[in-house]
């Protein structure tokens, strides 16, 4: 028996966080990016205009960017030697003292969820990625209590620190854009999750 399909706002929600987790892992290659560069936000309701001017935003940063340049603005970031510059762990903006692990927090509603990290996949389950995938994942198993916890205790507390330290870098000119997409959308899912 299959499962009935998402409503299209579910679907829309998972892709989002599907393209999060692309352009949080990696950077965007030249398909990507020239996809990004297509997007169309529509006409937008007054609730919806800060995601479509988001999404616009998105698209004239990809319409413009260089995949080398990109992917050398990544690195800078996201990677260094010891440390990153911007570390893209959610556990280091939500760490309120030594006795606090965050990591271990995710590890065990990961295993309550009956869900693991992949076997090739080599970052920590708090990479801002990996929980835009687990989300993902949440979405379409169409589970809004283990999304709403996913959310409240460990995407959220994390995701406006993460996006401001990304977007306001002098390094960041494409990460950003993506940044400020990303804060946008986040603070969209925190309003509906608190209507609920």
């Amino acid at each position: 028996m299959t499962a009935p399909p998402l409503a299209a706002e579910e679907q829309a929600r998972a892709d989002v966080y599907a393209l999060l987790a692309q352009l949080f892992y990696a950077p965007p290659g030249r398909a990507l990016l020239d996809s990004l560069a297509r997007l169309d936000a529509g006409e937008a309701e007054p609730a919806a205009s800060a995601m479509a001017g988001a999404w616009r935003g998105l698209a004239r940063s990809a319409a413009g960017a260089d995949p080398e340049a990109v992917r050398e603005e990544y690195e800078s970031l996201f990677v260094g030697t010891g440390r990153a510059e911007v570390t893209p762990y959610t556990g280091a903006y939500t760490l309120a003292s030594a006795l606090d692990n965050p990591l271990v927090e995710i590890r065990e509603f990961l295993d309550a969820q009956g869900l693991a990290r992949k076997q090739s996949v080599h970052e920590p389950e708090d990479h801002i990625a990996a929980l835009c995938e687990v989300m993902r994942h949440l979405i379409l198993r169409d589970d809004a209590a283990a999304q709403r916890k996913l959310f409240e205790s460990f995407l959220w507390p994390a995701a406006s620190v993460l996006c401001d330290a990304i977007s306001s870098h002098r390094n960041a000119r494409f990460y950003a854009t993506a940044a400020r997409f990303a804060k946008t959308f986040f603070e969209l899912e925190h309003t509906a999750f608190d209507m609920d």
